[in-house]
């Protein structure tokens, strides 16, 4: 049913803009029901906004991302994970909605941006770039047919540990182009109609009840409580190892320290070797192996483990090499590790050939577990990262732990990555941020705003050497060895930058550039970790951007950085921890270009 929605709407003019938001009085819960074989689920999707852009018109609708696909209109969409009964098979899911609000007025919605490499970029993968954003153009403004073509779909179906899940996207608002007609869906409901099974496995009914994963639970599934009546009442887990190192035989002296400090935080440390794996579990190759390992011993009836580190090279305690490619090679991913909700037949390399991740593989994007990795096969390298790992947790002095150093190139000559770094360290956005110490290194002749010091390579390793960051952001083109500036093209910190670094005073990193952690180079990011850093998230292959990027749900590697940045920050969340929040909230939010892809390169940490 469409009705009008008169009387309801404010609209304010302002000299930069105009915004109209929706009055609507929305709830902030969400209903939930079973009735017979079908679950639904009601989702209150809350108010919008319409922001007069340069071009066109910008709808909005908070805690929403975007539908991030180039040529075609930018509209609020979010992925919601239902959970269902275990052993189900999902039959169909249909999305009805209430009401139908057509928005007085007609707009010009603008398209989303091409996708650019913050790197090198091919001319030639450039023109197919292009020509692809101009089809989807002309396939969506050409034609006034809704888009998208509904208010609902089907992403997938998954799981989170024990829980067993659909993953479904929610389109709020419809836009017919060429009548410049806006529907607006208040409220979405949503109904799974599934069979159940005739027998449930050992891995339906898994044991796992362990405090932090719930809470993970609670914050994913939009029926959690009602999920609660499928599984039985069960202690708290008996978390008889929590945290896992896999490494080499060779390295387990080197470890030792590492294992002690854990151990003493209160975590149940165990070591396990890749010699073992290999010989205790089948798979096609050890990578393989160790998935399946961690597949069976990560619930709370068996092991309950929450984190994992890989010591190791990328050979030696392998990645998997993913079969992802958008032209400039296939990133190898630690991901693999994290995400481990079903077996390798049925996700990550469904049709049994071994090309791990393709598109027809049905991957699910909740991780089960953290995942980390010391990038080293020497003992002595890897002793000395443990130790200054551990120096860092137990240094409590704020003059550091409160440091953040923020170095910013454009990316484009519109995209200034200090509108970045000032977005993500304003208190007004992240309050915990007043307590922070910033030093600003921006590209002073061309940047809007001030720093501290003109951004160029003699000046970071200055200012970084002779300072005491915990923190280290930096942003700009980038290769395996370096990240450069714009203006001109020339490298502010490199590999050679890391000699001159105090380990005393080791720094987390965030890596907002092309390759800086590609496997198949010794690269900027291992380097660091070896002296600079006891943490690095950098892309393992090249990295796409957005074009004047100035906010978290504008998408691309910057919002990743922005939620990586602003979860480590807020002094609540590990690296690890971190790492898994961001990918997460980028998947659900629909902010990646190319979802797999992308996920599978930013899904390596080092440290």
């Amino acid at each position: 049913m469409k009705k009008k929605l008169i009387g309801i709407f404010i609209c304010i003019l302002m000299t930069s803009s105009a915004f109209i938001t929706s009055a609507a009085i929305i709830t902030t819960t969400q209903d939930e029901s079973i009735d017979g074989n079908t679950i639904t689920v009601i989702i209150p999707v809350g108010t919008y906004q319409i922001i007069k852009g340069k071009q066109g018109y910008e709808v909005t609708i908070e805690n929403f991302g975007r539908l991030l696909i180039p040529g075609k209109p930018n509209l609020p969409s979010k992925i919601f994970s239902i959970a269902l009964p275990p052993g189900v098979t999902v039959q169909d899911v249909t999305f009805e909605a209430k009401d139908s609000i057509v928005v007085p007025g007609e707009y010009y919605v603008e398209p989303n941006s091409l996708p650019r490499v913050i790197g090198e970029e091919d001319p030639v993968l450039f023109e197919r770039d292009q020509q692809l954003y101009h089809e989807n153009y002309q396939s969506t403004y050409g034609v006034n047919g809704p888009y998208p073509a509904s208010i609902g779909e089907i992403i997938g179906t998954g799981g989170y540990r024990k829980y067993n899940l659909i993953d479904v996207r929610i389109n709020p608002v419809i836009y017919y182009p060429i009548s410049g007609e806006l529907l607006y869906h208040p409220e979405i409901i949503v109904k799974v109609h599934f069979t159940p099974s005739d027998q449930t496995s050992s891995e339906d009914t898994m044991i796992d009840a362990l405090p932090r994963t719930e809470q993970i639970a609670k914050e994913i599934i939009i029926n959690y409580d009602q999920a609660q009546k499928w599984y039985p009442i069960l202690p708290n887990g008996r978390e008889q190892y929590n945290y896992v190192i896999i490494t080499l035989d060779s390295l387990v002296s080197a470890v030792t320290p590492l294992v002690d400090w854990e151990s003493a935080k209160g975590k149940s440390v165990n070591v396990v070797t890749t010699s073992w794996i290999n010989n205790n579990y089948a798979g096609y190759d050890l990578a393989a192996k160790m998935r399946e390992f961690l597949r069976e011993k990560y619930p709370s009836g068996v092991w309950g483990i929450e984190d994992v580190c890989l010591i190791g090279g990328y050979d030696d305690v392998p990645m998997r090499r993913t079969a992802q490619n958008t032209g400039y090679g296939q990133p190898e991913t630690d991901y693999y590790y994290a995400e481990l909700s079903l077996s390798d037949s049925q996700s990550w390399d469904a049709n049994g050939n071994h090309l791990y991740g393709e598109n027809s593989d049905p991957i699910d994007f909740i991780a089960e577990v953290n995942v980390g990795r010391i990038p080293w096969s020497d003992p002595a390298i890897v002793q000395s990262i443990c130790l200054k790992s551990i120096a860092f947790e137990q240094n409590n002095d704020v003059s550091y732990k409160k440091n953040i150093l923020l170095l910013a190139a454009f990316f484009w000559s519109d995209t200034d990555n200090a509108v970045l770094m000032e977005y993500k360290t304003n208190p007004v956005n992240y309050p915990w941020m007043s307590n922070w110490t910033k030093t600003r290194l921006y590209e002073d002749d061309q940047s809007a705003y001030p720093c501290d010091y003109d951004l160029s390579y003699n000046n970071v390793k200055s200012v970084w050497s002779t300072g005491t960051y915990a923190f280290v952001n930096w942003a700009g083109h980038g290769s395996p060895t370096a990240c450069y500036e714009y203006y001109p093209s020339q490298p502010f910190v490199s590999t050679d930058t890391c000699p001159f670094l105090n380990n005393n005073y080791s720094a987390i990193i965030f890596a907002d550039a092309c390759s800086n952690s590609d496997t198949d180079a010794l690269n900027i990011g291992q380097a660091m970790l070896k002296q600079g850093g006891v943490g690095f998230l950098g892309a393992t292959k090249v990295a796409y951007g957005m074009h004047a990027w100035n906010d978290p749900y504008d998408g691309s590697s910057q919002s990743l950085d922005c939620f990586f940045t602003e979860r480590v920050t807020s002094g609540e969340y590990t690296q690890g921890a971190a790492h898994q929040w961001a990918l997460r909230h980028m998947y659900v939010n629909n902010l990646w270009y190319y979802a797999k892809y992308e996920m599978f390169e930013w899904g390596a940490l080092w440290g």
